[in-house]
C-alpha cells in the first residue's frame, strides 16, 4: 500500500473569515443558534432580489418552494435513488424532493416522509447516506425537542430506511466516555462531531468532546471502537477521505481538559482504517484553526476550522478560520500522493 505523504503547501491567498453566528462563548466553541432558531424561532424570510440579478445568476430557483417547512430547509441529502431528503430545520419532519420525469430537480415535487422520533430534532449533527441507501443521523450540538436554544451535545441517533419509510433509533457507542455537560451533570456525547464513510463502506463516527471514535456495523447497528493515538479532542474538526483510503484531519486544539490551550498549534493527522490508528500528517505550516491568539485567546476563540475538500488531482484544499478583527484565515493544500 502506498504510504501517504506528509507534505503541506501554504497557499498565499488569505481568506477573511466570515462567520455568520456569534463568536464563541467558551473554550468548547459554543455557538448561538441563528435568531430564527432561537427563542422565537421565526419563520425564515428570504431576501428579495432584483429581476436583473436573478437573470444573471447561475442558480435556478425551484418551481415549488418548500414554504411548508416551518423553520426553513436544512441538511439536504442525496439518496442513492436520486431523490433528495431535506430536514425542516431543528424539527423532526423531513421532506423528499423528487425530480420530474425529465430529471429536473428545479421542477421536482415535494412529499413528506416519516418523521424522526419525537424526542430527537437535531441541529449541527453528523449525517451520511450508507451504501445500502439508508440515511443515518447522529448526535447534534442541539436537540430542539429538548432545548431549542441551548446546546446539549446529544448522543442520540436515528437511521432512515427510504424503502420502508421508517426511522429507527440508534444507541450511541457504549464505550464513549461520560463528560461533564454542566456542573454535576455527566452524559455521553456525539454532538456536532464529524463522520465519514470509509472506502469499504463502513460508517465512522467521532465523539465531539473526547478523542474517541467508533465504527458502525450497519446490519446490527452496533459499534466497535477505533482511532487510537488521537492527538487532541475531535471537537470542531472535520474528516476528509483520501484516495488511498486513509482519513485526513486538521487538529483544532480545543482545550477540553486535560488537553491544554496551545494557541499556535499546526498539527494534522492521518487515520488508517487498516490499523485503526491515528498518526501525525505533519505541520500545516500555517494555523488553520481559530485560536483568537491576537484578540483575547482561549476565552474568545471559536476553535473553528474550515472545510477540507478533496480535489480531482488527489490534493486536499483546507480553508482556515480567524475571527479576530481584521483577521484573515489562512489556507493550505495537502498532497496525498506525494511520498517515499
Amino acid at each position: 500500500m502506498q504510504r501517504t505523504a506528509t507534505i503541506w503547501q501554504f497557499v498565499t491567498v488569505a481568506m477573511i473569515a466570515a462567520l455568520g453566528w456569534a463568536q464563541a462563548t467558551n473554550a468548547r466553541g459554543i455557538r448561538h443558534l441563528p435568531p430564527a432558531l432561537g427563542g422565537v424561532r421565526q419563520a425564515s424570510v428570504q431576501a428579495d432580489s432584483s429581476a436583473a440579478h436573478a437573470a444573471a445568476s447561475p442558480w435556478t430557483p425551484l418551481t415549488h418552494q418548500p414554504t411548508f417547512m416551518a423553520f426553513g430547509a436544512s441538511l439536504p441529502m442525496l439518496l442513492t435513488d436520486g431523490t433528495v431528503l431535506v430536514q425542516d430545520t431543528c424539527a423532526t419532519d423531513w421532506w423528499r424532493l423528487t425530480p420530474d420525469q425529465y430529471g429536473s430537480y428545479a421542477n421536482g415535487t415535494w412529499t413528506p416522509v416519516a418523521s424522526m422520533p419525537a424526542d430527537y430534532a437535531p441541529f449541527s449533527n453528523s449525517s451520511a447516506v450508507l451504501p445500502d441507501g439508508r440515511l443515518i443521523i447522529e448526535g447534534g450540538e442541539y436537540n430542539c425537542s429538548v432545548d431549542p436554544v441551548n446546546p446539549v451535545w446529544s448522543a442520540q441517533g436515528a437511521i432512515y430506511d427510504p424503502v420502508a419509510d421508517v426511522w429507527t433509533a440508534v444507541a450511541p457507542p457504549p464505550f464513549f466516555s461520560l463528560t461533564e455537560l454542566s456542573p454535576g451533570v455527566y452524559t455521553q456525547n456525539i454532538g456536532d462531531a464529524q463522520s465519514v464513510i470509509l472506502a469499504d463502506g463502513t460508517y465512522m463516527q467521532a465523539d465531539c468532546c473526547t478523542k474517541q471514535s467508533a465504527l458502525l456495523d450497519a446490519k446490527t447497528l452496533t459499534w466497535s471502537p477505533t482511532g487510537r493515538h488521537k492527538f487532541d479532542p475531535n471537537d470542531e474538526e472535520g474528516w476528509t477521505l483520501l484516495p488511498g483510503g486513509d482519513v485526513l484531519t486538521v487538529d483544532a486544539y480545543v482545550p477540553i481538559a486535560p488537553f491544554p490551550y496551545e494557541p499556535k498549534g499546526t498539527n494534522s493527522e492521518i487515520y488508517s482504517p487498516i490499523t485503526g490508528v491515528w498518526r501525525s500528517a505533519g505541520s500545516t505550516i500555517v494555523q488553520l484553526w481559530d485560536s483568537a491568539a491576537a484578540c483575547g485567546g482561549e476565552n474568545v476563540g471559536s476553535f473553528e476550522v474550515g472545510p477540507g475538500v478533496l480535489r480531482a488531482d488527489g490534493t486536499v484544499f483546507y480553508a482556515g478560520s480567524d475571527t479576530c478583527p481584521m483577521g484573515t484565515g489562512k489556507t493550505a493544500i495537502y498532497h496525498s500522493h506525494e511520498g517515499t
